[in-house]
């Protein structure tokens, strides 16, 4: 009996001190999604890795990310909901979200692990200027043997361009 019991409890202590476990691949998205409705008056804060990064009171939203998201963040005024878009290795840690209202105050833990892809990052847009040189001489290249099998062709014809 009592064996059973700490196998009851153990996962409901485990949700209230852990949190929500969010994966995403690198170069996608992620909602942390906080399952209420807020009001006006309430005072939304998200913090990442201890840092505020989000402040929303009243139709107040303070963005104190400094850049560092290059406007890859938001927040849902409605519901508080946590959205970030094209998401890179470096968004990964604790996402904590503090709710404080007149009826009192309620926090909600995320942590968010970001799995890299294999191969070049998928936020390297340009390419670099060897592999532009590399494709610009393939064409001259390609170019130049179409124009030489032309002129071979004629030549042998006997013909004149």
């Amino acid at each position: 009996m009592k064996s059973t019991l700490i196998l009851v409890l153990f996962p409901l202590f485990a949700l209230g001190v852990f949190g929500d476990e969010v994966s995403v691949n690198e170069g996608g998205s992620a909602t942390l999604q906080t399952g209420v409705e807020i009001q006006s008056s309430d005072l939304i804060e998200w913090r990442l890795n201890g840092k505020l990064i989000f402040r929303i009171s009243g139709s107040e939203v303070f963005d104190n990310t400094g850049g560092a998201f290059g406007g890859r963040l938001g927040v849902d005024k409605l519901n508080g909901d946590l959205k970030i878009t094209n998401i890179e290795t470096r968004d990964a840690g604790e996402y904590k979200l503090q709710i404080r209202s007149t009826k009192g105050s309620s926090s909600k833990t995320f942590s968010v692990s970001v799995v890299p892809v294999p191969g070049p990052s998928p936020h390297d847009s340009s390419l670099s200027s060897g592999a532009i040189a590399g494709i610009v001489i393939g064409v001259l290249a390609a170019l130049a043997a179409a124009v030489g099998g032309i002129c071979y062709g004629y030549g042998k014809k006997g013909q004149i361009l």
